[in-house]
């Protein structure tokens, strides 16, 4: 049997379940909205049985089943049966009338809206009760609601990718850089006849750039603000972070701090990715 991940997503409607889960799939979450509660446990015993690469899911679960027993009850088996983690999205009767005026959408139980609210409070508290995670969305913007859902489960910033890029400025700039570091400060391997033919992965290239007087302080500082970024970029909701380094050709220099930069954040628990665009140029 396969290692599943399996969050529930549940609580009020209007509370925000669809923007969390829209979050969780940004996660990597297979995210299944309003599945029928009858076929739910098969639903999760196929994700089980099947070698298909999803290990991570989420299920939308509300009063939309009417049957909020039913609802409790599925909650329960797939936390105590498959250790599942519940998150209930909460927000006061006030924001929740204030929201459906805005939308005017109609309410999963009933025309009138305000008793359809107090109903469906009144009715999720036992759900609410056993959810290991109560969120209140009171002004809360989706921004915030997003933060919220990512801090709670950073566990998932293995899912951040880090691109570190090397070019040449005379090949002209990455248009997909969302950080740029010119290094051309540095001493060109490129004059010294030895290395001229050689490129940033060679050792003799590495030791020749590495013995710039500016070498291991700018490595220290880049590696250090870097380090700082990643957490708070996985935090905001940022899937990728792309670093580009440049240098006059991008065979030598930028080739050799990309390498070494990578080593240094290899203890990350981000993916790092490397890409030598004009090595081969």
């Amino acid at each position: 049997m396969n290692n599943l991940s399996i969050i529930i997503i549940t609580g009020l409607s209007g509370a925000g379940k669809s923007h969390a889960a829209k979050v969780f799939e940004d996660l990597g979450y297979y995210t299944i909205d309003n599945v029928p509660l009858p076929i739910l446990e098969k639903v999760v015993e196929l994700f089980y049985s099947l070698d298909n690469g999803i290990t991570k899911v989420a299920f939308v679960i509300d009063s939309r089943a009417k049957d909020i027993n039913l609802v409790y009850q599925f909650i329960k088996m797939l936390k105590d049966k498959y250790n599942a983690t519940s998150i209930f999205m909460d927000a006061s009767s006030e924001t929740l009338i204030k929201r459906y005026k805005e939308t005017r959408r109609k309410h999963p139980l009933g025309s009138d809206v305000s008793e359809s609210i107090k109903k469906e409070i009144t009715l999720m508290g036992n759900v609410k009760d056993i959810s290991d995670i109560v969120l209140n969305t009171d002004n809360k913007s989706i921004h915030d609601l997003t933060k919220e859902i990512i801090s709670i489960f950073a566990i998932h910033a293995n899912d951040f990718i880090v691109t570190l890029q090397s070019f040449g400025f005379k090949n002209g700039v990455p248009t997909d850089a969302d950080m740029m570091f010119d290094v051309r400060f540095m001493r060109n391997p490129h004059f010294d006849d030895g290395l001229r033919t050689m490129t940033g992965l060679n050792e003799e290239v590495q030791e020749y750039v590495k013995a710039d007087e500016s070498y291991h302080k700018f490595m220290e500082k880049l590696t250090d603000m870097v380090n700082m970024l990643i957490p708070l970029y996985v935090i905001e909701g940022k899937k990728y972070f792309n670093i580009s380094i440049g240098c006059t050709g991008g065979k030598h220099r930028s080739v050799t701090v990309v390498e070494n930069l990578a080593a240094a954040l290899s203890n990350n628990s981000c993916n790092i990715r490397i890409k030598h665009r004009d090595i081969d140029k």
